[in-house]
């Protein structure tokens, strides 16, 4: 099911915002509200039947902008991000990846995380959307890597999403070895060498290791 809590007659920016009937989404859609932006609509995809790449699908199809941004039900977007997007997707780049604050944190190494995203909406759905065989790991950045080959792609720093809390996403080996497997070079560009410490304390910190040991850590520390 998708439903409008924002329409437009002539929007610059379409938001897409897959969810589920159990996740509440009415802060992103306030936030969006209290934006800079006026002309925008918002398309929040609430089907528990749908996967994640499926939910953003149809949101990119139902969308009427030619830019869609792309995000997700947790997240908190500042009152400039409308405009960021909307200025940023500009002349013939394709995609762009903004900046990632919060419970999570990025700045932008080509891995195109999907709570931050802007793309041109033909060019979306020339490259085929989002593909459910990596959904829930990696879908954001197999797409990311589809636009660049479409089109210029891009990260702009000033593009910025607030995720106040820690990502849902768990990890999929399977997944991961299947983006290595198809994307080599860029897996081992992107991936492999600048991120190595990062993705093994994100590893750790998924794995409830980080918080077992700042339990101990703070361990009667009120004392």
């Amino acid at each position: 099911m998708i439903r409008k809590p924002r329409t437009s007659a002539d929007p610059d920016v379409s938001v897409v915002i897959p969810t589920v009937p159990a996740n509440d989404h009415d802060a992103v859609v306030d936030a969006l509200r209290e934006g800079t932006v006026e002309e925008f609509e918002v398309l929040v995809v609430d089907d528990a039947d749908l996967d994640i790449c499926e939910a953003r699908n149809a949101g990119i199809e139902a969308a009427t902008a030619d830019i869609v941004a792309l995000t997700d039900d947790d997240c908190r977007p500042p009152p400039e991000w409308l405009a960021r997007v909307r200025d940023a997707l500009a002349g013939d780049v394709v995609c762009v990846e903004g900046r990632v604050e919060g419970g999570r944190t990025y700045r932008g190494t080509g891995l195109y995380v999907g709570c931050n995203l802007a793309v041109d909406r033909e060019t979306a759905l020339a490259a085929g959307g989002f593909r459910s065989a990596y959904a829930g790991w990696r879908d954001d950045t197999e797409f990311g890597w589809r636009m660049e080959d479409r089109g210029p792609c891009r990260y702009d720093n000033e593009m910025v999403m607030v995720h106040p809390d820690l990502p849902r996403a768990s990890i999929d080996d399977e997944k991961e070895a299947r983006l290595r497997r198809e994307y080599p070079r860029r897996y081992e560009e992107r991936i492999v060498p600048d991120t190595a410490l990062g993705r093994v304390n994100d590893w750790l910190w998924r794995r409830g290791f980080w918080d077992a040991v700042d339990r101990v850590r703070y361990a009667g520390g009120n004392s």
